[in-house]
């Protein structure tokens, strides 16, 4: 990036100098002996900025880069005080042409880092912070800043690598034992995230989300080497004034246990779980995944409870914290048939994620959903023609209606045997119709109920099932979500009724 700055033209700058001559007189001194004009201005600049007159020290140094605008040193002070002056577009333009004029100093380039976390740069504050490591292999702050930038970017493998080198080399204040607790605590690591949390928590005991974070992972570290008695009592031990309830610290918990395969001790902390709640229908689906027992599609229970509990803050949890794209994914796909689809059916539609994508195709978006309180969110996007709160089977074997595109989009994991709901799909659609669906990619077997409660399919499988039906058109593989912080492989197939 190239910075310009104009020079003033030579009336206005006598007329300025002679203004700072007269209100500076360290100024008068350095420029009647002698010194540079941009020697005296740099000075008059900094002194002005000490002094708290920022709007002075900008005039002074701009006019000084001006008269040199290949100093970096003088861009970078200039950078410094247009930040201080609220300018931060044109602070940041000052850092960036300093730095191509002499990209060697590790501290503009952490300054720029911390000018572009403010401003939410990430990209920029990243490649910021490995040029200060470039330059500087053992420097602290940029280990440290770009570790909490793979924390909040989920890069956790990372982040724990660079916090912990922080750490050894002496950043050892609370706050980043906190984040390097969480990191630890986000892959699985749950001794050392205890470990890292608890210093964390001492030093910082009003803070109640630390302490509830290392209350937590003392909890699940308890619960894989002894019982859920004894985890509650190490939970509660930690957590201080800050406990929750113990029921939903042990779904937290139970649930970080399935997503890390850690099935011995979830099954313990389940049945604790479903002894306080024998009528839960959530905890069974999950009891059956992690004993490896057969079974041929999540109840209906199980998927209106789930789902239900999930509903307000579904959205946010999914595309942000999971990472879920798969209507921008299919988006492209869909247009590459180059086809209008009149009447389209949302298959397990929820909240409506992919409501607003599938409108740019038809005219009229039937959603169904088997969650009552998901499709309350989906009837707020005021995009479908009618929502059914029914079992997606129940409706295509009850409904006669025909649809040029049915969309089933994170639905099929919770069907394992897929034959019935291919043949019901293919009645609904009308000859030559579309049908969209994703998968989680396993290939052990037709299909497997995981510890997840959700199923995989084998790809072989699954055209076996929906080759008597449909001509494929698309199998493009895909990430599904983030499952305990690692990809979930799957794939997204489009598939023509013959």
């Amino acid at each position: 990036m190239s910075l310009h700055i104009s020079p003033p033209s030579p009336p206005d700058l006598v007329d300025t100098l002679a203004v700072w001559r007269a209100r500076f007189p360290r100024f008068a001194e350095m420029m009647d002996a002698g010194e540079s004009p941009v020697k005296a201005l740099r000075y008059l600049g900094l002194g002005l900025w000490q002094e708290g007159d920022v709007t002075g020290a900008v005039a002074a140094l701009t006019t000084a880069a001006s008269l040199t605008p290949e100093d970096a040193d003088l861009l970078a002070d200039l950078g410094a005080v247009l930040w201080l002056d609220g300018r931060k577009a044109d602070a940041l333009q000052c850092f960036i042409a300093s730095l191509e004029r002499d990209p060697s100093r590790t501290q503009v380039w952490l300054t720029v880092a911390s000018l572009c976390n403010e401003i939410g740069e990430t990209a920029t504050a990243e490649h910021s912070y490995l040029a200060a490591l470039d330059l500087d292999p053992a420097c602290t702050e940029a280990a440290t800043g770009l570790g909490l930038i793979c924390l909040e970017s989920r890069r956790y493998d990372e982040a724990v690598t660079l916090l912990r080198g922080a750490l050894d080399r002496g950043v050892a204040t609370p706050g980043l034992y906190a984040c390097y607790g969480q990191a630890l605590y986000l892959i699985g690591e749950f001794a050392a995230a205890r470990a890292a949390l608890q210093r964390a928590a001492e030093a910082l005991p009003e803070e109640a989300p630390i302490v509830r974070k290392y209350a937590l992972a003392a909890f699940v570290e308890t619960t894989i080497a002894a019982s859920p008695e004894e985890a509650f009592a190490a939970y509660r031990r930690a957590a201080g004034l800050h406990a929750e309830e113990d029921e939903r610290v042990a779904r937290s918990g139970f649930q970080a246990l399935c997503g890390f395969g850690r099935k011995e001790a979830a099954i313990r902390l389940g049945e604790a779980l479903l002894r306080g709640a024998p009528d839960d229908p959530i905890i069974p689906h999950h009891l059956a995944a992690l004993r490896g027992l057969r079974s041929e599609r999540a109840s209906r229970a199980y998927i209106a409870a789930c789902f239900d509990k999930y509903a307000p803050d579904f959205d946010r949890h999914l595309v942000e914290t999971l990472g879920y794209r798969l209507p921008t994914t299919l988006q492209p796909l869909l247009a590459e048939t180059a086809r209008a689809f009149p009447r389209i059916l949302d298959l397990g539609c929820g909240t409506g994620l992919a409501a607003e994508m599938l409108a740019g195709f038809g005219e009229e978006i039937v959603g169904v959903d088997l969650s009552p309180r998901m499709l309350e969110k989906a009837r707020e996007r005021r995009i479908y023609a009618r929502l059914a709160e029914q079992d997606v089977e129940d409706f295509l074997v009850a409904d006669g209606e025909r649809f040029d595109l049915v969309v089933a989009l994170d639905l099929l994991i919770y069907f394992g045997d897929l034959s019935a709901l291919f043949a019901s799909v293919a009645a609904r659609l009308a000859p030559g119709g579309v049908f969209a669906f994703s998968i989680e990619t396993g290939i052990e077997a037709d299909y497997t109920l995981t510890p997840t409660g959700r199923f995989t399919h084998d790809p072989a499988y699954v055209e076996k099932s929906w080759e008597k039906y449909f001509a494929p058109l698309v199998s493009r593989a895909t990430t599904i979500r983030i499952e305990a912080n690692r990809p979930v492989d799957g794939r997204l197939l489009l598939l023509r009724r013959r």
